[in-house]
């Protein structure tokens, strides 16, 4: 008998292992509730379009010169399925520099385009099904990051590539001015802070760099090269998912099987925090549709934009839904991390309190001599309507709050499992909630039942700094 290779079984699988329906998408960030007259905003800060010359397998440009339109729906699905409220899209320099700006905000057919206060075309509102509004806003991944541009740089194509190219102090100047009138709200971030010098962090001074990318997170040579893992230690683990035939697994859960935060990141985070930098961390999707075109049991590929989407978010603390006013509250450190795909966070809070003033996270509690002061953490729920938690078990849940001193090094000062952590007094420095999760209500979920009896981290905040 003639031996299959691992493609045709990979194409059988396609067509035999399409049974199952996908997950239900994340829940309106309208249920995670409010605190001191903030909302939560879910936020992308790294998304490709077919507009990156890598997107789409590599096809996000058709031959004639026209978008491949069924890659960019998959993205605007994923971000209605999901209900993502702002998503920067993060094109490469190549095709970003030579198209149009008002391309770029790949308007369609019942979608209305998003001004700026001048009344220039800047964003796209996505009009779901369900009523919900996703808008997208054009942006960059070059060496730098720019979220939200709101026009071109001026000059030629080769001006624009030089520039959307480099990661020179100039060059971050010039971009500034491309994001936003007199760079009022530009938001210039580091991609990639796996693979980037300190020296050049600090020389360039950015508004945020990524303290997690899900691509450098599977890239065989980033693992290897930069972030001090196996090269292919969970490629295999995919095979599970992909050769499914009795359609057993839920691949959306397939996210356990490879997630890893990578003290890499928070080393160089807690090094520039130490020298008093004001830098919000936030976590990449880094999204291309270009790893597994190959479909698993639920009927999609396999790096599927809602897939991706639905395992990871950025939560941003804001007034308003602005965009600008989205800006402004990623500048200011309003931020927090959640691996999603455990369960929505309901009623997070971390602040300081001097005397009777309250200080938000991202912003510096100043402490003379005789002030009353401490931090506090009230500990987030599950939200009961998440898919998947069907089962008999809760999830454990416990806090640590994290303490960085003026060396960069990072400590445990107060833990807790429920209910508020009050941390009376504390010292100069910066301090970081990071809360763990044992997802026992996904035991019916996961592929083995021991990935459920481990801690994962959920959630990481961004820092209060204590200042004397």
């Amino acid at each position: 008998m003639k031996r299959l290779g691992i493609t045709t079984v990979l194409a059988i699988c396609t067509t035999a292992c399409s049974n199952m329906d996908p997950s239900p998408g994340l829940v309106n960030t309208l249920e995670l509730g409010t605190v001191r007259g903030f909302h939560y905003e879910r936020v992308i800060t790294h998304m490709h379009t077919p507009y990156s010359f890598d997107a789409c397998d590599g096809k996000g440009i058709n031959s004639d010169g026209t978008l491949n339109l069924d890659c960019l729906h998959d993205l605007k699905k994923a971000l209605c399925t999901n209900h993502i409220n702002l998503t920067f899209n993060t094109d490469h320099v190549n095709y970003l520099a030579q198209t149009d700006f008002e391309k770029m905000l790949l308007l369609e057919d019942g979608e209305t385009a998003v001004t700026n206060g001048t009344g220039d075309r800047v964003a796209n509102r996505l009009a779901c099904a369900d009523g919900f509004s996703a808008v997208m806003a054009p942006g960059l991944e070059g060496k730098m990051l720019a979220l939200g541009m709101e026009k071109h740089v001026s000059g030629t194509v080769a001006d624009r590539e030089a520039v959307y190219g480099g990661e020179s102090t100039t060059e971050k100047t010039t971009l500034e001015s491309a994001i936003a009138s007199g760079g009022s709200n530009a938001l210039v971030a580091i991609p990639h802070t796996e693979s980037r010098d300190l020296t050049l962090l600090r020389s360039l001074s950015p508004a945020a760099i990524e303290i997690y990318n899900l691509h450098a997170n599977l890239d065989p040579k980033i693992r290897k090269a930069s972030l001090g893992f196996k090269p292919f230690e969970h490629i295999a683990k995919f095979m599970n998912y992909l050769l499914d035939f009795f359609n057993t697994q839920n691949p959306d859960y397939l996210f356990v099987e490879f997630f890893q935060m990578s003290e890499v990141y928070l080393q160089k985070w807690n090094t520039l925090l130490s020298e008093n930098r004001h830098i919000t961390g936030l976590a990449g999707h880094d999204s291309h549709e270009n790893v597994f075109p190959q479909k698993a049991s639920d009927g999609e590929r396999l790096d599927q934009h809602r897939r991706m989407t639905r395992m990871f978010s950025n939560f941003v603390m804001t007034t308003s839904s602005s965009i600008d006013s989205i800006k402004t509250s990623i500048r200011d450190g309003k931020v927090f991390f959640v691996l999603e795909g455990l369960g929505s966070p309901v009623g997070f809070d971390f602040h300081a309190e001097v005397n009777a003033s309250v200080i938000e996270m991202g912003s510096t509690a100043t402490v003379v001599p005789g002030d009353t002061s401490a931090l506090v953490f009230k500990e987030p729920t599950v939200i009961s309507s998440f898919p998947g938690m069907d089962s008999d078990e809760s999830p454990a849940i416990y806090s640590e709050l994290h303490f960085i001193d003026a060396t960069g090094a990072e400590s445990v000062v107060a833990s807790q499992a429920g209910g508020t952590l009050n941390y009376a007094n504390p010292p100069a420095g910066h301090y970081r909630i990071h809360v763990f999760m044992k997802p026992l209500h996904l035991e019916d979920l996961v592929f083995k039942s021991n990935y459920v009896e481990k801690y994962y981290p959920w959630i990481i905040s961004n820092p209060i700094r204590v200042s004397p």
